[in-house]
Parts: C-alpha cells; sequence; structure tokens
C-alpha cells in the first residue's frame, strides 16, 4: 500500500469520532486565521480540512468563499454534515491534484506532518495562490508534543517528524517571502506571501 492510501484509511477510520477525542484551543484558531489574513471577500483553501475544525472561524471573517480539501471522503462526509453555508465548497481529493487557483490564503492546520514532500507541498501552494497571497502552516501545540502525538506505531508510518520552524521553512523560501515564525512550547507555525515569478 502507498502512502498516499495509507493515510487515507487512516483518517477514513478515525473520522467518525474525530471531533469528539480531538479539541483545540478556539482562541489560537482565532488568532491563527486573524495572521493567515482572512477578511471579507478573501477566497480561502483549508488544506486537509479535516471535520471542518476552522470553518466556523473562518465563515466568521465573511469569505467569499472557502475550499476545504481532505483526502479522506469520510473527514469531508463529517465536514459536510456540520455546515451548509453556501460559501464553503467541500472536495475529497489529494491536494497536488487540486487545480483551482486564485487563492488569497491557503491554510494548513494541524496537517503538515503528513506531508512528505515539502518541496513539492510549497511549489504547489504557490501556484494555487495569487501573488502576495500567504500561506499558513499551524498548529495549535509545540512542536515537541506534535512529534510525540506522532510517534506511535500506526501513525508513524503517515507522519514526519517536525523540526524546527526555522528549518522547515526553508523549503518554502524559493516560492514564498517567509515573514512569520513561531516555535514555542505553545504554538508553531510559519508563514509567508507569495512572490512574484520573477523573482529567485
Amino acid at each position: 500500500m502507498n502512502t498516499r492510501n495509507e493515510i487515507k484509511q487512516f483518517f477514513d477510520g478515525y473520522a467518525e469520532n474525530w471531533d469528539n477525542n480531538c479539541k483545540y484551543s478556539n482562541e489560537k484558531i482565532a488568532a491563527i486565521v486573524t495572521l493567515a489574513g482572512v477578511t471579507n471577500g478573501s477566497k480561502v483553501a483549508d488544506i486537509a480540512c479535516g471535520t471542518g475544525v476552522l470553518f466556523p472561524e473562518l465563515l466568521s471573517r465573511n469569505p467569499a468563499s472557502v475550499l476545504g480539501i481532505d483526502l479522506s471522503g469520510e473527514m469531508i462526509a463529517r465536514a459536510r454534515s456540520k455546515s451548509n453555508d453556501p460559501r464553503l465548497h467541500l472536495l475529497a481529493s489529494d491536494f497536488f491534484d487540486v487545480t483551482e487557483t486564485g487563492f488569497d490564503t491557503a491554510i494548513l492546520f494541524s496537517a503538515y506532518p503528513h506531508f512528505p514532500d515539502k518541496t513539492g507541498l510549497a511549489k504547489h501552494l504557490s501556484n494555487m495562490l495569487k501573488f502576495e497571497g500567504r500561506f499558513i502552516v499551524a498548529h495549535c501545540e509545540g512542536r515537541n508534543s506534535i512529534n510525540h502525538c506522532h510517534s506511535g506505531k500506526t501513525v508513524s508510518r503517515i507522519s514526519w517528524p517536525l523540526r524546527p520552524a526555522k528549518e522547515e521553512a526553508n523549503a518554502f523560501r524559493q516560492y514564498f517571502h517567509i515573514d512569520m515564525l513561531v516555535d514555542t512550547p505553545e504554538i508553531y507555525l510559519f508563514s509567508g506571501t507569495k512572490k512574484s515569478t520573477a523573482e529567485d
């Protein structure tokens, strides 16, 4: 079985009870969405959106649209059952198969360790975003806590340990101006804006 199918099956199996087992700080989510620059009229991509943890906060900022993408069809089904907002569009797909472009913001919340190809991720994010559009990779916990949670026998097969945010961000510098790095016991994130294609 390839990694993509392993990841899909893992999250399909956990989708039904995900919201009961995984709790997130509303205050930290609000801060992350603010740092992501989601504002009135934004076009937002929520990558690996899971059951839609970010959707209430994202939609509260009155974006024009939110595209929720997840490899797991069961996660998307759970997300769909919780909201019928017309601004919200959900897609059960591999992120790398998504061809839609013109996004103002792309958010990867609490899922980055499941993307082994960091350079490919950065390139595809860049392709999706407008010039000066913002990506953000973020977690509501610190790096050590996240790596510990992903150290189990099963989950370690579909996760790659987080390195310091400054090191992880290096894979993105070809395509983005990195302007935020947070790597504390309470929160982990890095973010930046898309470079012009004329830049190195």
